[in-house]
Formats: C-alpha cells, structure tokens, sequence
C-alpha cells in the first residue's frame, strides 16, 4: 500500500471515530436490551423524537446544547460524550500505527475498552459480547508475535492476573463479605494483562486500583467502584503511552 493510501485510511479512522464511539455510547447506554433502532437515524431516547444530523456531530452538539437534549431538554447522560472522546483517541491511536492491519486492530480495540467500561460505569456489569471482543483482540496480539517466548509472556501475564483476582475475588467473598469482584472483571483482567504485557500489567492494575480512590478522597465521597471501567482506562491511557513514545521514537517501558 502507498504512502498515500495509508495515510488516507489513518485520516478515516480518526474522523469517523467519534461517530463510532457516540454509536458504542449507544449501545452501552441500552445494554442489556439492544437500542432501538440499532440502525438507521438517531432518536431520542428520552422522548423517541427523531435527532437532526446538525445536532448529532460528536462532542460539538452536546458542548454547544449545554449538554442538554434539543427536543426535550432533558440530560444528555455523561458516557456519550465519554464514549465519543473515547472514539476520537481510538482514532488518533490507530493513526500512530505503521500498517493498515494494525490501524484496524488498535481502533478495534480501542472501541471494544470503550464499550467495557461504559456499560461497568452504567451498571456495575462486564458484558460478554465486550469480552468477546477483548479475547479477538488478545488472539490476533498473541498470533503476531515473532517469537514463542513473547506469546508465552503473554500467557503467562494474562494467567497471572486471572489467578491472582480470582483467589483475591474468593477470599473477599468468604464470611458472606462482598468486594465487588465477579467473573467477568476475572477475565477482564486477564485479557487486558495479556494485551498489555508483563511490563504494563502491574502498573495497570495500580493505577485502576489507585485512580478512582484518589477521587473519593479529594470529593470525601466514598462508594461502589466500577473496577473493571477503570481496568480499561489504564489499559487504554498506558497503550497510547507506548503507542504514542514509538511514532516519536521515544524510549517506552
């Protein structure tokens, strides 16, 4: 592929990004159900009313309406605008990437983490189809690795992190206590561990654990955490470091 295609297929993904994020947004936001319509021009979900396409551009509609609905003034709820930045730095990160198949992969996953950690923001859940998608992006990681010892690594770091919140989630769960922890954040941790490699794992799992305390300290305001939200944030911030630190030829971790 010539410079210029590929420079043109990088420009696509990074303008339709956030159009597929706000659509990720959508159907975070209607999970479990599937959004009605799953296709097709966007309606209210507040009042059914039809959305202009003027009042649909991602991220400038919802600064410039306050953040409000144009047809009902209603709330717009925070993980659209949340989901439509998320797809605007998916596509600046498949951007960085060298290939067209990896431009793919990185904004693949990019919208998968995306999709995760809106629904556990929303509900508290790990949906399966988001694993699905993780678990795509952790196969095509493992297969494009040049050596057996790299793939190894990555097996390695994913069942650690698995086993290590799976003991964590059975003791917290003895006595009849609560910690919060269910087999899907099990297995999202595993898969993000075995994304990120052995070098990012810990900091990963750090700054998830760290992050949305050092928020309830500052707001003196303490409750439930979407843990796995925050898995996927700190996998996804620490990915574009390393993605970011390569396109400059910057030392990563």
């Amino acid at each position: 592929m010539s410079d210029t295609a590929l420079v043109a297929e990088r420009a696509l993904f990074l303008l339709t990004g956030p159009f597929a994020g706000d659509y990720v947004a959508t159907l975070a936001s209607a999970w479990p159900r599937a959004p009605r319509p799953i296709l097709g021009r966007s309606c209210c979900a507040r009042c059914g009313a039809a959305i202009a396409a003027s009042r649909a551009i991602p991220l400038v509609s919802w600064a410039m309406l306050g953040g409000r609905r144009a047809c009902c003034a209603g709330r717009i709820p925070v993980i659209y605008p949340l989901g439509e930045a998320t797809g605007l730095v998916s596509g600046l990160a498949a951007a960085l990437q060298p290939s067209l198949p990896l431009v793919a992969w990185s904004f693949g996953l990019g919208l998968a983490l995306a999709y995760v950690a809106l629904v556990d923001l929303r509900r508290f859940s790990i949906p399966w189809w988001g694993l699905a998608a993780l678990a795509l992006a952790f196969c095509l990681a493992l297969a494009a690795e040049p050596t057996t010892g790299a793939r190894l690594a990555r097996l390695a770091t994913g069942g650690a992190l698995a086993l290590a919140f799976e003991t964590l989630r059975r003791f917290a769960g003895r006595g009849g206590r609560r910690l919060g922890l269910g087999a899907g954040d099990v297995l999202l941790a595993a898969l993000l561990g075995g994304l990120v490699g052995w070098r990012l794992a810990a900091p990963m799992v750090s700054l998830a654990a760290l992050a949305p305390l050092a928020i309830q300290v500052i707001r003196r305001r303490f409750g439930p955490t979407p843990f796995g939200f925050w898995l996927c944030v700190s996998a996804g911030v620490l990915l574009l470091m390393v993605e970011a630190a390569s396109a400059l030829q910057m030392p990563a971790f």
